[in-house]
């Protein structure tokens, strides 16, 4: 091949380690400033978006912990940039691959492996009041425009506790089949006083509809059997029906 039908090859290549050159060089700091919500803070800032390290994270208000960040290569030359996050705090951590479509309103996440206490996650994700250790070991997560579309693996949270519920429940397995079709979580409960069968599933986007069996589990408090009768359809032998959906 002569030089001349060589050169757009080269200009090509010259142009795509330019461009790798400049993210791999683009100071993490500054680009937090320009692209980071406003709900988004970070202190301590360092190292590039390549590759680089935030001392102290904090997300709508709510301190997450010590954040470190590595981009693999292989994602930005198939135009699907790909990083490992790392998260630390004292009580817990959580470490994942993130990969990004083209456009940044597709992300797979894959290999997400995190402990920490549900009260420490940003109000926007649970409501206030919720508290429990959560342990998590996802295969895949696919969010598509902030909707989840595909989930694998499994989760438990031991102690839970609840706004308006006068006792710590649980602790509770969930299980994300990976299966064809609508993300859903099967939700049994391991032991505790209130013994749970249920599923949550997510039919379409923004739609939820969460269906349970409930009844008294080990040693209940007098309480829970007596409110029990309020809640839901009535299964005889003390077990309840509990539907629930984001349909009005």
């Amino acid at each position: 091949m002569s030089f001349a039908a060589r050169r757009p090859v080269l200009v090509a290549a010259g142009l795509v380690a330019l461009l790798v050159g400049a993210v791999a060089s683009f100071p993490a700091r500054v680009a937090l400033g320009w692209f980071a919500p406003p709900e988004i803070r970070a202190w301590g800032v360092s190292g590039t978006i390549w590759r680089g390290h935030a001392a102290d994270l904090a997300v709508a208000g709510q301190a997450l912990g010590t954040l470190s960040w590595d981009a693999r290569l292989g994602g930005m030359l198939v135009l699907r940039p790909t990083w490992d996050f790392e998260l630390r705090r004292p009580d817990g951590f959580a470490e994942a691959r993130v990969a990004l479509s083209p456009d940044g309103r597709r992300q797979r996440i894959t290999d997400l492996e995190a402990a920490l206490d549900l009260a420490t996650l940003v109000p926007a994700l649970l409501p206030t009041g919720v508290a429990g250790q959560l342990r998590i070991s996802l295969q895949r997560l696919v969010i598509d425009d902030g909707w989840p579309m595909q989930i694998a693996g499994r989760a438990a949270v031991a102690q839970l506790e609840l706004p308006g519920v006068i006792m710590p429940l649980g602790p509770f397995s969930f299980s994300f089949p990976d299966e064809p079709g609508s993300p859903a979580v099967e939700i049994v409960s391991t032991g505790g006083p209130l013994a749970v069968d249920g599923q949550v599933e997510l039919p379409a986007r923004d739609q939820w509809r969460f269906s349970a069996e409930l009844a008294p589990g080990e040693n209940p408090p007098p309480e829970l059997v007596q409110g029990l009768v309020f809640v839901g359809e009535d299964l005889g032998d003390g077990r309840r029906r509990l539907v629930l959906s984001s349909e009005p």
